[in-house]
């Protein structure tokens, strides 16, 4: 006798669970969440914060314009700081990246704002 896959509910959907056992927010949760925690989760949305080659920042009409934490602006700021001078120090080929990353910087501050 074979078993049907269990269906999986939404809250399912919102985790992963890693081999050690721990859960973690998935991709879809955090954008539907909304905003960046600045907890550093590993399929943050908003920020790049495993320099994940092939990650792409949401799209901007999926952030709230919301209040974050103080921790959550200032790690923005220090990224910004960090890919601005990264731009300057770089081959033309990074450049790219790192103008794009000032940019999600530049607009996620902004949103945060207001």
């Amino acid at each position: 006798m074979q078993e049907e896959p269990a269906q999986q509910t939404s809250e399912e959907a919102d985790w992963e669970i890693t081999a050690d056992g721990l859960y973690m927010a998935t991709r879809s949760f955090l954008v539907r969440r909304g905003y960046c925690c600045a907890n550093r989760c590993r399929n943050c949305p908003y920020v790049n914060w495993r320099n994940d080659p092939q990650w792409q920042p949401v799209a901007p009409e999926r952030v709230r314009r919301i209040r974050v934490s103080p921790k959550a602006v200032a790690g923005a700021r220090h990224m910004l700081a960090y890919h601005s001078t990264q731009a300057q120090h770089t081959t033309s080929s990074e450049e790219a990246y790192h103008l794009a990353m000032m940019a999600h910087y530049r607009f996620l501050l902004e949103r945060w704002r207001s």
